[in-house]
Formats: C-alpha cells, structure tokens, sequence
C-alpha cells in the first residue's frame, strides 16, 4: 500500500511539474509542483548538536534551539516559503557523556542533559514529522564509555576473577591474547586488558557476543518506537576489530532494525576507498557515505577546479553501477564535508561560485544529499583542531561569542563566519538561495534522487556533459557547463530519452546590473548552457 501512495505521489509530480520547454530560444515560464518525500529517498541535514542553536544561552546547542530553527528547516510547505526544504536531520549523538561530542556513550537509552529532557526529544520528533522531516540518531556502537555501567561493572569483575559476566561484553584479553594491530591497555590491578583503538576513554564493545546484541536490539527498538527513523552507524569499518566479523554483525544489525520497523533506514559511515565501501553494500545496509568523492580531493571539488563535467558525470554513473551489483537497493550518500573534515567553503577557497558548483554537483547526484549544518551559508573551518569543523552556527553572526568549543580561539570562530542566516535569507545570490533552488528542483522532478544513470552523454568538451537517468517509466537528464568563462552549445539527441524541454536549471553566476542570470535555451535538440551552470531536460 506504502508503495502505490508513493507511486500516485510521484505520478502527480510528472503531471503536475509541468515543464519550462524552450523552442526557437524561447522558454516558456511554469512552475513545475514539488512533492514532499513518503520514502527513505531525502535530502539530510547534519547537525552537529552542541553548536547549532542554543535556545537557553548556556553556551550548548539544545533541542528546544533546534525546535525553534525546524521551519528554516522546512515549513512544511514544499512549493513556498523561505525554507531550506530538506527532509531529513541526521543529529550527531545525543547520549549522556563527558565529552562535548558526545561519541563515548554513558547509556544508550537517555540524552545528555546539556540537550535537554527525552521530552524535549520527543517534542522534536513530533515537530519534525510534522512538517515531513524525519530524524535519525548517530548510533555509536564500536565501542561505549569508560564510564558506562557495564565496563565500570566489567572492571570490577575482572577484578574479582569474573570472566563470564559483563567481561564478555568488551574485548578483553591478556597480553597474549590481543588480535592483530588493535591497541590494548590494561586494567588497573590486573593482567588483563581492554582494547580501545580510538581513545583510552572508549572501549571497544564485543559485537559478536549475543548478549551484546540483545542490549543493542533493545536500544534500537527504544528509539525507534518513540518515532526516529533510522540510524547512521559510526565507524563501521572498526566493527571487524578484536577478532568480529564486522560484515556479519552488520547484515544482523540491519535484518534486527528492520524487523522492528520495516522501512528503518540504516546508513554507514565507513571511511575506506571504493572496494572496501562497495563490499560493504552486500551486508544489506541502505546507504554509505560516499567518503572517495567527498572532501578536498574527492571527486566533486575536483570537478569544479578542473571544471571536468564529463568525468565528473562518468564517476558518479561507474559508482552507482559498482554499489548497484552489491545491493540493487543501495542509497549512495553523496556530501562534502562533516564534524571530521575541513569545511567546504574552506576547501574551494572560499569562493562563492565554486561553492555553488560544488553544491550542484553533489546535490543532483542520485541517492541522499548530507548537508553539513553551516555549509549553506559557507561557515569556515580547517585548522587542525576537530573543533573547527564544529564551529556554532551563524544565525546572526554573534553566535561564537556565546557557544564556544574546546581549544578553539575566539579569533578563529569569529573568523569562519563568512555570512549569516539573516543576510543570506534576504541576499538572491546567495549560496543558501542556490541550496533552495536546488531541493526544491529534486522535489519538483523525483528522478533525480531515484533514478539509476543509463547514459552518459558527452559534448566534445570536457567541461560540458551530462547523463540520463531513469525512474520507473520516466527519466530526466543532467546537463552540466563547468567552464568557468565559456558557454557550452550542445547537441542532445533524444535517443537515449525523449525529452520535451528544460524542466529547471540552477547557476552559479553572478546576476548582471539589472539583477538578471543568464538562461539556458533548447531549440530542438541543440541546448545552449551558461558557464557554471547545470540544466534539467524532461
């Protein structure tokens, strides 16, 4: 029944969205109807909880704060507003800890107290979901805190010469005993020692022990019948560490959240190349993040450096083929950066058009779009200190004043703000205008996240290409002009899809003196583009 509501939704998409076709140069203006998202096919938004609103002024981002910015979010309206559009938040973990990013879980079923109250969880959950968003939680799971009940339990009975009881919940080993490269340190007062491969304060759990796995379905199930959607799996490729089979615990993780919630959407942060990622997909797992074409050197940025659309096109159709053969259900997540790596805006110089580029490129790639919070409005952040990636976000520009990260200088916080919410909201060029524009075209044509690529479709120059892609019994391709300088004149043969004219186009121009962008045009099948633009045929 899920799927035929979904398949009339995206049917009234392509009646509705009627399209702007171009004949002779001139293009007819129509608004194409946006459909909000009934499937686990999204666009994400990161937010990384300690910075990004703080509704109480003690220096903490909180749920209340991020209750008060769900409808910059989305105002539950798809085809008006000032809105963002995305539908999905992945929330960093929310889990008591000592430590600001809260990845060394002290239990599994409550929140951090610096966040609020479960009550005020649930009352964002409740005012997500009404306005079409749905929430998933950084379920941490390689290993706990030193400080939750059952390690401080496990060391105590290790103490005493007990092996069989929460010891068996961890790796612990003597001397002899520690598997392959994993650090081991020991138990104060024994012989025995624990393996933390990421920091003396996060022991590594026993995945494979079934007492373990019943913990972890029960924890799943807690947060999944209060209404999350899913979760996002930290560091799994760790998960084959002391001796697990990391694959195997992970099909049985995705079998267990599926079967406590059918359409549950599991997605992997699994920090490898393409093989080990892609070998990943056959465990069953929705989506992975896409790391080898992400940050400064992945295949997005460099697109825009090289201004190469036609590799560009070719990578992200050979990718989705490679991740297709594991799992012909698997959901790639492209992004640019997160709370582990130098912000974007950093990366591409913080220069407004390669921003821009770079948001085209990754946002129309099919799968699931992450946007790291602050990304939008071109937030800085690359020193070596983590805390830099996790700067407060700029809703008017005072924000780093009052929240403030470990080891980060006012100077360097005050600094990483290039603009804020308020202006960006009132500025039409923007980079915040063009995330809009962009969210709103995928909503307005469903194939674009959905689709599998059939073609690529070349122009004789390297920085014009495109490719088509494919959805049910409708399709659309995506035509890129990443020159910097020159437009692109291209002819699109309607061999490979039958296209009636430009369903949507987004640029990365400047507006001339009159506040106008320069227009894409279709004459029959000769398409003419503007430098640093991408177009949508349907």
């Amino acid at each position: 029944m899920l799927k035929k509501l979904i398949a009339i939704a995206m049917a009234a998409a392509l009646c509705c969205g009627a399209m702007a076709a171009c004949t002779g140069g001139e293009q007819k203006k129509e608004t194409p109807n946006a459909v909000q998202s009934t499937d686990n096919y999204r666009n994400f938004y990161q937010i990384f909880m300690y910075s990004f609103c703080d509704s109480n002024d003690d220096g903490v981002g909180d749920f209340k704060g991020i209750i008060s910015k769900l409808d910059y979010l989305n105002d539950g309206n798809p085809n008006g507003g000032n809105d963002l559009g995305i539908d999905g938040i992945w929330l960093t973990p929310i889990n008591p800890s000592e430590s600001y990013h809260k990845y060394s879980v002290e239990d599994y079923k409550a929140v951090d107290k610096e966040f609020g109250t479960l009550d005020d969880f649930k009352t964002l959950l409740k005012e997500a979901d009404k306005r079409g968003i749905n929430v998933i939680l950084d379920l941490v799971l390689n290993h706990s805190s030193d400080q939750h009940p059952w390690f401080v339990k496990a060391c105590q009975e290790v103490k005493e010469g007990k092996l069989d009881g929460y010891a068996q919940y961890y790796h612990i080993v003597k001397k002899d005993d520690e598997v392959g490269s994993s650090t081991y340190l020991r138990i104060d007062g024994t012989d025995y020692y624990y393996e933390a491969n990421f920091d003396k304060s996060m022991p590594e759990l026993n995945l494979s022990n079934e007492k373990v796995r019943d913990e972890i379905k029960d924890i799943m199930k807690f947060w999944l019948d209060m209404g999350v959607s899913g979760f996002r799996l930290d560091a799994i490729k760790y998960y084959d560490t002391g001796g697990d089979d990391g694959q195997e615990f992970c099909k049985w993780l995705v079998d267990t959240a599926k079967d406590i919630k059918k359409d549950a959407y599991i997605v992997g942060e699994n920090w490898s190349g393409t093989s080990q990622i892609a070998d990943w997909y056959s465990t069953g797992i929705d989506s992975q993040f896409n790391f080898p074409m992400s940050q400064a050197i992945g295949t997005y940025e460099t697109a825009v450096r090289s201004g190469d659309a036609n590799k560009l096109c070719k990578s992200v159709k050979s990718w989705g083929e490679t991740i297709a053969d594991k799992n012909e259900n698997a959901i790639d997540c492209s992004f640019l950066s997160n709370h582990d790596i130098s912000r974007s805006g950093a990366a591409l110089g913080k220069n407004l058009q390669n921003e821009k580029m770079a948001a085209m490129s990754y946002m129309l790639s099919p799968g699931n779009p992450f946007i790291y919070y602050g990304e939008e409005v071109g937030l800085l952040g690359s020193t070596d200190n983590d805390g830099s990636y996790r700067l407060p976000m700029p809703w008017n520009g005072t924000e780093w004043e009052n929240i403030h990260l470990p080891s980060i200088a006012f100077s360097i916080a005050e600094e990483s703000v290039v603009t804020t919410v308020e202006k960006a909201q009132k500025d039409d060029n923007s980079l915040l205008k063009t995330y809009q524009q962009l969210i709103k075209l995928k909503l307005q044509n469903p194939e674009i996240a959905r689709g599998k690529i059939t073609d690529v479709i070349e122009s004789g120059s390297d920085n014009a290409a495109g490719y088509v892609t494919k959805y049910n019994d409708s399709g659309v391709i995506i035509f890129y002009n990443l020159s910097k300088t020159e437009s692109a004149a291209v002819d699109v043969p309607k061999d490979k899809l039958e296209y009636s004219g430009i369903a949507g186009q987004v640029t990365a121009q400047d507006p001339d003196s009159n506040g106008s962008y320069a227009q894409a045009t279709l004459d029959g099948t000769s398409l003419t583009i503007p430098p640093m633009t991408v177009v949508v045929l349907k």
